[in-house]
């Protein structure tokens, strides 16, 4: 029971420390990060959401074979998609509400854009180191015996 409770523990600090850390950065450098946070904040939020409901649409495509009604979440995901292109759109054009330092909302969608690949980009570049670390801790011990026939 004890390993659970470590496990829980950890688990816990893992979700709770980085947010902490945020808000005490955020607290240290004062209101210079707080006018332009919620921008920021909620362009990355619909941005995300457009961009992962496309990678979702196109996903659909190898899931829909294996349904009776095959055009049903390839109809939903294309729905979301551009639901949420539409709601980017339309909270850009509403002004100062998420148009950062851009002169357009069009500029602005381009920028967001823009984030989201270098964003996805480095999370690719992450999990290649990952998976190269995970290689090298697995091939450098030494070879264990699964069988007492070996």
């Amino acid at each position: 029971m004890s390993e659970m409770v470590k496990t829980w523990k950890v688990i816990v600090m893992a979700i709770s420390v980085p947010p902490l850390l945020l808000m005490i950065i955020a607290a240290l450098l004062g209101d210079d990060i707080s006018n332009q946070a919620f921008k920021r904040f909620g362009n990355a939020l619909i941005t995300g959401y457009t961009f992962s409901a496309g990678l979702l649409f196109i996903n659909m495509f190898f899931y829909a074979d294996s349904r009776q009604r095959p055009l049903a979440p390839l109809f939903g995901m294309l729905l979301a998609t551009i639901f949420g292109a539409i709601i980017t759109l339309w909270l850009l054009s509403q002004g100062e509400l998420l148009l950062e330092d851009n002169g357009s909302a069009r500029a602005q969608a381009l920028s967001n854009v823009v984030r989201i690949l270098v964003s996805l980009i480095a999370l690719m570049m992450a999990i290649i180191v990952s998976v190269g670390g995970v290689f090298v801790a697995i091939t450098s011990r030494p070879n264990r015996k699964l069988f007492e026939e070996e």
